[in-house]
């Protein structure tokens, strides 16, 4: 497993320290509460991305009271746009990672926005993933066309059967009225033969 990365990379690959939640919606900033479904515990590092205010955004550190911005994320540089975060957890947002869009933004006054980051890695996880659905839908549809033509084959079987059965019941029918014209005519000549008189010795 990769070491985490030092503050020091993290600074210069513009790459902060992850935090534990992203929020949701806009909250108060101050208490602790539940955020994205997970309760906050005094000193988790928490990303703001939803406030009605854009200016408040960014991440800060949960207390009982009031909270305060983190102390790698206070400055423009900091939070100047490209910087990508790590969310820990939460029913939402868990391992996914946000990237601030704002270009070097002032502290308090500009309004600072995230969005979804795309890396390599994650669009090569998604064109994975679609790939794969792709090739189960194709295996999917050869299944079904596999089926379908079974299906056709144990029909014109049965319908073969079925002719077969006929085809021997015509024969047997045949064969029970050639057994009994066979017995009328043997019955016939019995009689034939029995009419002429015995010729005397």
């Amino acid at each position: 497993m990769a070491r985490p990365a030092t503050a020091a990379v993290r600074l210069l690959t513009g790459e902060r320290e992850p935090v534990r939640l992203a929020t949701t919606t806009n909250i108060a900033l101050h208490g602790l509460q539940t955020i994205d479904g997970v309760p906050v515990d005094v000193g988790d590092r928490v990303l703001v991305k939803d406030q009605a205010d854009a200016r408040e955004n960014g991440i800060y550190t949960a207390s009982e009271g009031v909270w305060y911005r983190a102390a790698d994320a206070r400055t423009s540089r900091t939070l100047q746009k490209g910087t990508t975060v790590h969310v820990q957890q939460g029913a939402v947002s868990a391992d996914v990672v946000y990237a601030f869009q704002a270009l070097d933004p002032v502290i308090g006054t500009d309004a600072i926005t995230l969005a979804f980051y795309l890396s390599e890695d994650t669009v090569g996880d998604a064109v994975g993933a679609a790939s794969a659905a792709a090739a189960s839908a194709a295996a999917a549809l050869t299944s079904k066309n596999e089926a379908a033509t079974s299906a056709t084959n144990a029909g014109t079987s049965a319908s073969a059967a079925s002719g077969s059965a006929t085809a021997a019941s015509g024969s047997a029918s045949t064969a029970a009225t050639s057994a009994t014209n066979a017995g009328n005519s043997a019955r016939a000549e019995s009689d034939h033969s029995g009419s002429y008189p015995v010729a005397a010795k």
